[in-house]
This record gives structure tokens, sequence and C-alpha cells, in this order.
């Protein structure tokens, strides 16, 4: 019943993680002059908590060999990028429809 995570999976999965966080290091080190300044970094903490918290699920279900957790880590990391590509295609499929 507890098999182990694919290595592949486990690594696309860490691999979007670090993008986001990569994005999300980004935000905290733009300078900014914005007087909502505080706003920002209030979304930028409880984002950051999410990402460190999806991370430490990650681990959990990849020491645990909990094959379910990982995907769901996965489907939750994967999902903004696949909304953009299901975008995309219904963008394309609208612009063919008219020429």
């Amino acid at each position: 019943m507890n098999q182990k995570p694919g290595i592949a999976l486990v690594i696309i999965t860490a691999l979007l993680l670090a993008g986001y966080f990569g994005v999300v290091g980004w935000a905290w080190l733009s300078p900014s002059t914005d007087p909502q300044r505080g706003m920002a970094v209030g979304f930028l903490m409880m984002v950051t908590l999410f990402l460190l918290g999806l991370a430490v699920v990650l681990w959990y279900g990849v020491v645990h060999r909990r094959r379910r957790l990982v995907w769901v880590v996965f489907g939750i990391c994967a999902l903004p990028s696949l909304s953009l590509v299901a975008r995309a295609i219904y963008l394309l499929a609208r612009w063919l429809r008219r020429s």
C-alpha cells in the first residue's frame, strides 16, 4: 500500500517549488516605496509559509513513502502552470475558429 514515489515526480515537484521560491524571493528583494508595501509583505509571508508547508509535506511524503501525498503536492504545484497552458490552448482555439 505504501509504495515508494517515483524519483522523477519528486524531482519535478521540487523544481516547481524551487521556481516558486525563486519568484517569491525576487518579490521579497524588490525595492519599493509604495505606501501599500506592508500589505504586500503580509501576502508574501503567507505565500512563503504556504510554500514551506508544501515543501515539508513533500519531504514527509518522500521519507515515509506516501505516494498519494507526493501526488497531491505535485498537483498543487502543477496547477498554476497547467491552467496557463489550458488558457493558451483555449485562446489558440478561439483564434483559429475566427480565422
